[in-house]
């Protein structure tokens, strides 16, 4: 089987989408029956032309422009991808981003794979914004072509599957669940990560949190849910990784800036701080999946979140983690988290019960043969 791999990035860029288009090119690359076809590094010249109209409604009119998400430049990105599939005899084309493919013409079935369709990422994110009607237009247009040409559209949760299901009733045949894994490339197996678990401390508490937009992972309500703990007498310490820019609290916090996963370095440097913690906090106002959530169970770490979009398709309260509703009060997420940390037993089968959830649904060993069997469904 021949997969071309359609993205407008560099597919070895670790940073695009937390470096999910990269893990799935590695690991179809790894299958012995598969050969990868390199579809990537789109020029962006017509994009940028649309960004400068983006940058001139945001500033002058308050308007919300995608320059991504428009007729024009969708056009183009076909037109590239066209000539780069000259001459090539491929099976099946895979792409994460649904305006590469909207107005490519082609008789090889494609393979559309995300976490939300496009129109309810805008109306999820962006609900309290101005959006121009352009922009509105484009993304109906675009997205339904793409439906349209697509043999499978992928959705990473029920969430989104649902959403798109009821959206696009005629197509809902086309839709299928399949789950997204981490952005890490190496894994660590079973018995290296009981060894990891049994070594954390028994007294001194330790929270993760990964994201790099603040306020919407609810950076605000972590770092006052590590006061609480404080507070209860609980030593507790909060290492934050991927925001940019943010001062120190206070010495119970633990700061480490944006980790480029690019560098030789950049991976090990967050897997390495995720082993040490006990739980993983991810507050999010919003989150169409959350890959930091499998990252954190890829490494025996539990997840203390929120219920919100995707979220509830990974975390199962006792299983791989606690998941709340938005409203819960931080005290009573403290009781839950002070009840199983001091209960160490525990402690340990939450922490081993969340790496093998991880390794039954959301390994990339898992997720890749069922992408191979939607494919030959075909």
């Amino acid at each position: 089987m021949k997969i071309g791999i359609i993205s407008r990035s560099n597919l070895d860029d670790r940073v695009y989408w937390s470096g999910t288009p990269y893990n799935i090119y590695s690991s179809l690359k790894s299958q012995k029956k598969i050969k990868v076809v390199r579809i990537d590094c789109l020029n962006n010249r017509l994009r940028k032309l649309s960004a400068l109209k983006r940058e001139y409604l945001k500033y002058f009119n308050g308007t919300k422009y995608d320059d991504a998400y428009n007729e024009f430049v969708a056009k183009d990105f076909s037109s590239q991808i066209q000539r780069k599939l000259n001459n090539k005899n491929i099976d099946f084309l895979l792409t994460f981003d649904a305006s590469l493919i909207a107005y490519l013409k082609t008789s090889i079935p494609i393979v559309l794979w995300t976490d939300l369709l496009y129109s309810d990422y805008y109306s999820y994110y962006f609900d309290d914004q101005k959006i121009s009607k352009e922009t509105k237009k484009f993304i109906k247009k675009i997205e339904k072509n793409a439906i349209k040409k697509c043999f499978k559209v992928i959705l990473a949760s029920k969430w989104a599957l649902d959403k798109a299901k009821k959206k696009y009733k005629n197509s809902s045949r086309k839709f299928t669940l399949l789950h997204l894994g981490p952005g890490f490339k190496k894994s660590i197996d079973s018995n290296k990560i009981k060894k990891i678990i049994k070594k954390r401390s028994k007294t001194n508490l330790r929270l993760i949190t990964l994201g790099v937009r603040r306020k919407r992972k609810g950076l605000h309500k972590v770092i006052k849910l590590n006061k609480i703990l404080n507070k209860r007498g609980i030593k507790s310490k909060l290492t934050i990784i991927g925001i940019k820019k943010i001062e120190k609290i206070d010495d119970n916090i633990k700061l480490i800036g944006f980790v480029d996963k690019n560098n030789q370095n950049g991976e090990s440097k967050i897997s390495g701080n995720l082993i040490q913690n006990h739980y993983h906090i991810l507050f999010s106002r919003r989150e169409a999946y959350g890959i930091a959530l499998v990252e954190a169970n890829s490494r025996g770490v539990p997840n203390i979140t929120f219920k919100t979009g995707g979220i509830s398709q990974i975390v199962k309260n006792n299983k791989n983690g606690f998941i709340f509703k938005q409203s819960e009060n931080l005290e009573k997420i403290a009781d839950k988290i002070i009840k199983n940390f001091k209960n160490n037993s525990n402690y340990i089968k939450l922490a081993n019960s969340s790496y093998k959830t991880y390794n039954k649904h959301y390994s990339f060993k898992v997720i890749i043969p069922n992408l191979i069997k939607i494919l030959n469904s075909n």
